[in-house]
């Protein structure tokens, strides 16, 4: 082994350790590999460089915008709810609809967008078909991290492992090349999920419960809303549908407060005069639980789902809470949010006030305010976003910022069209992945869709620098020898077992650093080692590159491994043996998928 062998394996293991330990975040670690690879002299200042100027960094900057586009226009969060439709209450069809759809999604958007946006649709089919929140939501996350392999925009990792393929002088994948093998993980996933994971997913009496309280926002734990917010589902056989809010008397009647009618996962305008009840709308409902029941009781077709159980947001629309404080000298001191006709005025309403250290949750709308008061509101996201509190309040607790807002809705059509168009052009070859991605990210500018002004929060800096420091790491290995030394020891091992055994290893190993790497900084070390691997064979080098494509995807026994998995374990209330139990299965999906397809498409 030479000295340069020597120094590039002491970067690659010093950074695997801290990637592993997370002592230092991983961006700053891949500057510290690109730094050091500079230094030492394992590689010229112009290649340490390369990385930056890649056609994989500049398509993962693109495609980010393209996603954001798509979920700014609420083009994603249709899709999403379309699964209510879909679904019908049928257990079997929501199961297959919860990971089919991600899955074929998330091979176009960002898998986390994904993600986020059916985790409160998810919430909410699970607390209506009476389903354990549990037994959804981690297939969301495995299908979606299946569906990248759908495309070879569908992960980050892809567009690495293609710009080193293509730098190693072979021909890159095409747009769909990838398409076989991420259908057959995905309908095998869903099958999977069906016939085998629902059984080894926690259930109803296990640790997190549908009603824990854990995931809550902060405002209602402060405010004690635990037990006086309610979410009433009306059924097609209520005999409330048809009619007025004003009709059923729901306030002098029970004493309970309707905060919000939702419909199809919008909070409604519902004191119109012509707003009418319909099945399916959800009412939320301020009071306590033994006034809500006893409605329940009174009224037949009505059923309680329980509390708003969303961070930040309620899961069953884009309606949130927000918090104001009443200043000195405010004009609005001794008044009553009644005098004030605050609901109608605003289309918010008062849920309760904060007053001496406590909070006061009954009848806020007659108790006259005082300086001090902090009063927390309800209300849609559109009103919320609009309201300006001064000059009677000042703000304590700001909306969060829209993801989908209304006044944007009419342009999905658009963002769907230059998403499609983007595609097009780089699955015909007309124009390069990383330009057509560039173009399409410039039209959703250009088409009002996203401000100029804001344009590159919506790109993950740290993915970037992470790609661009990382990238070089693997012309590193390729230069010095270091990956053929490795790819001499796996052939020695392996090769003589034969190429399938040979390129099930590099999948294996390519799934086991994913669990604790980030699958670009995976492919930027196994991609030169399988490509070298498949030289001493004599073999295609395609199979060996889509084998880890396939493994550095597999993040399914941690949820560390990738935001996807991690995102649905407080709402799922996982531990890590069921990730470690449900994975399994898909780790040995994974490898037969592998072993069965990919020498089919890519012969040996």
């Amino acid at each position: 082994m030479t000295i340069e062998i020597g120094i590039v394996f002491a970067i690659l293991g010093t950074a695997m350790l801290l990637f592993i330990t997370g002592w230092i975040r991983a961006d700053i670690v891949a500057i510290l590999v690109l730094v050091s690879l500079a230094a030492t002299g394992a590689l010229e200042v112009e290649d340490v460089l390369k990385g930056f100027s890649s056609e994989a960094v500049i398509a993962i900057a693109g495609l980010l915008i393209l996603s954001a586009g798509l979920v700014r226009t609420g083009v994603v969060r249709w899709i999403a709810e379309r699964l209510n439709d879909i679904a019908g209450g049928s257990r079997k069809r929501l199961t297959w609809m919860n990971t089919l759809v991600p899955g074929v999604l998330s091979g176009f958007v960002s898998d986390i967008a994904t993600v986020s946006l059916f985790i409160p649709v998810v919430l909410r089919l699970a607390r209506k078909n009476d389903i354990h929140r549990s037994k959804l939501l981690l297939p969301i996350a495995m299908a979606a991290l299946a569906g990248g392999s759908l495309t070879i925009i569908g992960a980050s990792h892809n567009l690495v492992v293609n710009d080193l393929l293509r730098a190693s002088g072979q021909t890159a994948l095409g747009f769909f090349e990838l398409a076989p093998v991420g259908i057959a993980l995905i309908i095998s996933f869903a099958v999977y999920t069906l016939v085998i994971g629902q059984r080894l997913l926690p259930g109803e009496n296990e640790k997190g419960a549908v009603e824990s309280l854990e995931d809550r926002t902060d405002l209602m734990r402060t405010y004690h809303l635990e037990d006086r917010l309610w979410e009433v589902l009306l059924l097609k056989d209520s005999s409330w549908v048809g009619k007025r809010l004003q009709e059923i008397a729901i306030g002098g009647g029970h004493g309970l407060a309707v905060l919000s009618v939702v419909r199809h996962h919008e909070p409604q305008l519902h004191n119109r005069d012509d707003f009418v009840l319909k099945k399916d709308d959800m009412l939320l409902v301020s009071g306590r639980r033994t006034r809500v029941d006893k409605l329940v009781q009174e009224h037949p077709g009505l059923k309680v789902l329980g509390h708003p159980s969303q961070p930040e947001e309620f899961p069953s629309s884009s309606g949130e809470l927000i918090e104001v404080v009443v200043p000195p000298r405010s004009p609005v001191v001794g008044k009553t949010m009644t005098d004030l006709d605050f609901r109608s005025e605003t289309c918010l309403t008062g849920v309760a006030i904060w007053r001496a250290e406590n909070p006061i949750r009954t009848d806020v709308g007659t108790i006259p305010l005082q300086e001090g008061d902090a009063l927390l509101l309800y209300g849609p996201g559109d009103q919320t976003r609009s309201y300006d509190p001064r000059p009677g309040f000042l703000w304590l607790h700001k909306p969060h910022r829209v993801e989908a807002p209304r006044k944007l809705r009419h342009m999905g059509k658009w963002a769907a069209l230059i998403m499609a168009g983007v595609i097009a052009l780089a699955g015909f070859n007309l124009l390069p992945i990383g330009v057509a991605t560039l173009g399409g990210a410039a039209a959703m500018v250009l088409s009002g869709i996203l401000p100029a002004r804001r344009l590159y929060e919506h790109v993950e800096w740290r993915t970037i620098v992470l790609v661009g420091g990382m990238f070089p790491l693997g012309l590193a290995m390729e230069k010095s020898g270091a990956a053929g030394l490795v790819s001499t020891l796996i052939a020695d091992t392996l090769g003589t077992l034969g190429p399938h055994i040979t390129m099930i290893g590099i999948t294996l190993i390519a799934l086991l650093l994913t669990q604790s790497l980030h699958g670009a900084a995976v492919a930027v070390i196994m991609t030169p080692v399988a490509l070298d691997t498949a030289g001493l064979l004599g073999i295609e080098p395609k199979a060996f590159a889509v084998a880890v494509i396939i493994g550095a995807a597999a993040t399914y026994l941690l949820p560390e491994g990738h935001p996807a998995p991690l995102m649905v374990q407080s709402p799922g209330s996982y531990e890590t043996r069921d990730y470690l139990k449900f994975g399994a299965g898909l780790v040995a999906i994974t490898l037969i998928v592998v072993a069965v397809l990919v020498p089919l498409i890519w012969p040996f």
